[in-house]
């Protein structure tokens, strides 16, 4: 029977998994404030905050996983957080995007 090998340490894998916890708390907190949020710019920062907490699970993932196979999807998806940040709070200020 063949058995799979690990790379990374037993300490490092204990590590990843409290941090992905944490973070799977964290994006639960953030997606109860985007449901019952009383204004608008309260549920466009906790999804700017869902987002930043996705991306740190893509983080903690590749480093367990010793891969950096999805490190241009975090790029990505910090991008469009930006962005997406930025349209939010000019449409709040000013009622338009344009």
């Amino acid at each position: 029977m063949a058995t799979e090998e690990s790379f990374v340490s037993p300490f490092l894998h204990y590590v990843s998994v409290v941090c992905l916890a944490a973070l799977l708390g964290g994006g639960a907190l953030c997606v109860h404030r985007v449901a019952i949020g009383p204004s608008a710019a309260d549920r466009a920062i906790a999804l700017d905050t869902l987002t930043m907490v996705f991306i740190g699970i893509i983080c903690i993932l590749c480093i367990s996983w010793c891969s950096a196979l999805y490190f241009d999807a975090v790029w990505i998806l910090t991008l469009v957080g930006y962005l997406g940040s930025v349209a939010v709070a000019r449409y709040l200020e000013k009622g338009k995007l344009f």
